[in-house]
């Protein structure tokens, strides 16, 4: 009696340790970097977040960029903080390939064979981005983001914001809209980034996101 009581008391704890809002976080970010947003929106609030993933390529430039990102995707989870009954605050470290350095990179060195190779033909700028996005040793950079996860009917849900996306994404969305203002710092170069459903601008808290969805 002793031992089955242990045992069910053992399957307990681990159907306990394996849920909670760090769990729910980590099933979306999973299935984001496998490239399964219809999977990745099973675990986000927002109906309509799947679309919002979809991604449609007008060139192989394009492709190449997203898959290297999710292919270098790697997060670590450092922290939980429960703000009431129904929504916790989780706080992932991202690390992916630096957008914004591999853009400044392209950039410099079409500039560099405009001026400077005058006996052969420089690069286009489809094949300079396919040779920084195939490098070995390609720019990595870490950054931290909030995952706001509340309880609903359905189960624990994820308020995906924009600066999320953004973050998992090594900054993608910022670069595009800062293509003008390359290697400055993020201070610099912080704008706001578009809202998608229930995704917000990169300056709104998670507060502000709980207060909004209560």
């Amino acid at each position: 009696m002793k031992k089955l009581l242990l045992g069910i008391f053992m399957l307990l704890c681990l159907v306990s340790c394996g849920s909670g809002p760090s769990d729910t976080v980590s099933k979306f970010i999973n299935n984001i970097k496998a490239g399964k947003p219809k999977e990745a929106a099973k675990y986000a609030i927002d109906d309509g977040f799947e679309g919002n993933l979809e991604v449609t390529y007008t060139n192989k430039t394009q492709e190449l960029l997203f898959k290297t990102l999710l292919k270098n995707l790697e997060y670590k989870i450092i922290g939980t903080e429960k703000q009431d009954s129904d929504t916790t605050i989780v706080t992932v470290e991202v690390t992916n390939l630096d957008v914004q350095k591999v853009f400044l990179q392209v950039f410099q060195k079409m500039s560099q064979e405009v001026f400077t190779n005058k006996d052969s033909k420089p690069l286009s700028a489809e094949e300079r981005f396919k040779q920084e996005l195939e490098a070995k040793d390609k720019p990595k950079i870490k950054n931290t983001t909030k995952f706001v996860v509340k309880k609903t009917p359905q189960g624990e849900k994820v308020v995906v914001t924009a600066e999320n996306v953004d973050v998992l994404l090594g900054k993608l969305n910022t670069t595009l809209l800062n293509l003008g203002n390359l290697g400055k710092t993020d201070e610099e170069t912080s704008v706001e980034l578009p809202e998608t459903g229930p995704s917000t601008g990169i300056s709104q808290k998670p507060e502000e996101l709980r207060n909004q969805n209560k």
